[in-house]
């Protein structure tokens, strides 16, 4: 006999979405801060979803982003039409909001480092519950594949992009083959707010960091400094990251 059987249909089924699953390194240590500290960290977590959301009107598609935040964990979610050209506006959205969001993250107004994984396949999600396997790889890729702060990209996902011109400025290819997404993608002259970003990380941790902490932070610095290098615009050439 199931559960009120008798009352609902069981009707409910996955589909095909996108779905990304981050975390933001160092926010348990900061839930153990005193309350002032505590309280800054939730507010600044809430207003990178809402000012990541912030583009929804100039997007197709952005409204329909979901977004689940539990402690250090956010979970983003689209999706997919059936609609081959469809799908592909359906992925941007997300690439571009997950994007915004990482970029937003390391910049001088939060300084913090995002890890994570994106991932496509079946999904059922409502306001009570997020269920598939869809998720379940994001989450492998975040917790058992990224070890940097970087947002892997699973192959579902790569495979969808193909040789879209567009969506491949999304894509970078890691030291050890992994794809991971090139969120500055979408930041023009941002180079003085990411160096003020990164001079955030190094103080609030004031030179007490292990040898995991190091490698992530010169993951990170490299990873900008390549950036602000391809791009190569004027007002950012005397901004790059610098690690003692």
């Amino acid at each position: 006999m199931l559960v009120r059987g008798r009352v609902d249909k069981y009707d409910r089924e996955t589909s095909q979405h996108i779905v990304a699953y981050l975390d933001i390194l160092g926010i348990a240590a900061r839930m153990k801060h005193g309350y002032e500290e505590q309280k800054l960290a939730m507010n600044k977590l809430h207003n990178l979803y809402t000012h990541s959301m912030d583009k929804r009107t100039a997007m197709d598609g952005y409204s329909e982003i979901q977004f689940k935040i539990f402690s250090d964990n956010i979970i983003i979610v689209k999706k997919l039409s059936e609609q081959p050209e469809k799908r592909l506006l359906d992925i941007r959205a997300l690439l571009f909001c997950v994007s915004n969001f990482q970029c937003l993250a390391v910049k001088d107004s939060v300084g913090w480092l995002v890890r994570g994984g994106i991932s496509i396949g079946e999904l059922y999600i409502d306001e009570t519950m997020v269920w598939g396997e869809a998720l379940l790889k994001a989450y492998d890729l975040e917790s058992n594949v990224a070890i940097y702060p970087r947002i892997l990209l699973d192959s579902d996902l790569l495979s969808h992009i193909g040789s879209d011109e567009e969506l491949s400025e999304f894509v970078r290819q890691d030291f050890d083959n992994l794809c991971f997404l090139n969120y500055l993608h979408i930041q023009h002259f941002g180079g003085q707010f990411l160096k003020s970003g990164f001079q955030m990380m190094l103080d609030e941790l004031n030179g007490r960091y292990t040898e995991r902490i190091y490698q992530k932070l010169c993951w990170h610095m490299n990873y900008v400094n390549r950036e602000l290098d391809k791009k190569n615009e004027r007002k950012d050439r005397e901004y790059r990251l610098h690690l003692e």
